[in-house]
């Protein structure tokens, strides 16, 4: 990705986060927060907010053999037709 589309993506995960975040605390002050159900709704609500946060914008380390692959495989000429 180029650094322009790079940063768009980073600003998408982000915000999908923020909203995540806001409809669990939504859900954490109505009146029925207490209910099984709606904490159960919350609880996901969070869940996605870290999951999108440890899966997009969570830096792995480069100890991480995906991560070396990954790295080496850029490095490869792309073939041209001819």
């Amino acid at each position: 990705m180029m650094p322009r589309e790079q940063a768009a993506f980073v600003a998408g995960i982000q915000a999908a986060r923020q909203a995540a975040m806001t409809a669990a605390v939504t859900i954490e002050i109505r009146d029925d927060a207490r209910e099984v159900r709606q904490q159960a709704a919350a609880a996901a609500l969070h869940g996605l907010a870290a999951g999108l946060k440890v899966a997009f914008l969570d830096m792995p380390t480069a100890s991480d053999p995906a991560v070396t692959m990954m790295a080496a495989t850029q490095t490869l000429p792309v073939n041209q037709p001819r």
